[in-house]
């Protein structure tokens, strides 16, 4: 069932998502469904952003972040990166 939001994906999000293993890439994916209908929600596994970088928002999948915008009815996906990485400028 697609939900309200579309999920747009950025060249920089695909590069990332294209480095992750593949079994990660999967994970990653089936997590990015729930955005389509619940961006904004539910905490911990989605939480908005209080630092600078690109993304107001994150997604948590396992050791690995989504930072994503929403805007209208669209989800921007920016970046996805191990949690030590993904908060670097």
């Amino acid at each position: 069932m697609r939900g309200p939001f579309t999920v747009q994906l950025t060249p920089s999000f695909l590069r990332d998502l294209e480095a992750l293993p593949r079994k990660e890439q999967k994970r990653i994916v089936a997590a990015l469904e729930r955005l389509e209908s619940e961006p904004f929600g539910p905490p911990p596994h989605v939480k908005k952003l209080k630092g600078e970088g690109v993304g107001e928002w994150r997604l948590r999948v396992g050791v690995y972040r989504v930072r994503y915008d929403v805007v209208r009815h669209d989800v921007v996906l920016y970046r996805v990166r191990h949690r030590k990485e993904i908060y670097r400028g």
